[in-house]
């Protein structure tokens, strides 16, 4: 199976707070057997979030980059298919978040599993997340 990190995911991995991810989940990321990426997009929406004042990573940026690396964790590049899927992708009232939503391509786009607590996820019936408190 393969499953794309949500940034949030990545940040808790990365700072060592396994605790903040769901049972589920962390069992799928510790699978020797399974797949795991995360999104170029997922460290941009970090630098954009640090640089504005919205996001603290207490090992900083360049630690998390380097440390999912180390762990194996795959990351996929931008492509012209995930933006395709995007741009065809139904703007939902409450679900408008742009970083998400390619978050959501990306799935759709390489047949990916979401590791995710956001609910907002399963507006999309073409994604499947996983996460279980």
């Amino acid at each position: 199976m393969k499953y794309l990190l949500d940034t949030h995911v990545l940040i808790y991995l990365g700072c060592g707070d396994d605790d903040q991810i769901g049972k589920k989940a962390l069992e799928i990321y510790k699978d020797p057997d399974v797949q795991i990426f995360v999104s170029q997009m997922s460290f941009w929406e970090m630098a954009i979030k640090i640089n504005i004042g919205k996001l603290h990573i207490p090992i900083g940026l360049q630690n998390v980059v380097f440390q999912s690396q180390q762990v194996g964790i795959e990351t996929i590049p931008v492509q012209n298919s995930h933006i395709l899927c995007y741009q065809s992708l139904d703007v939902m009232e409450n679900h408008k978040d742009p970083f998400d939503r390619y978050l959501i391509a990306t799935a759709i786009s390489e047949d990916l599993k979401i590791l995710s607590s956001d609910k907002k996820f399963d507006l999309y019936q073409a994604v499947e997340r996983v996460w279980e408190d």
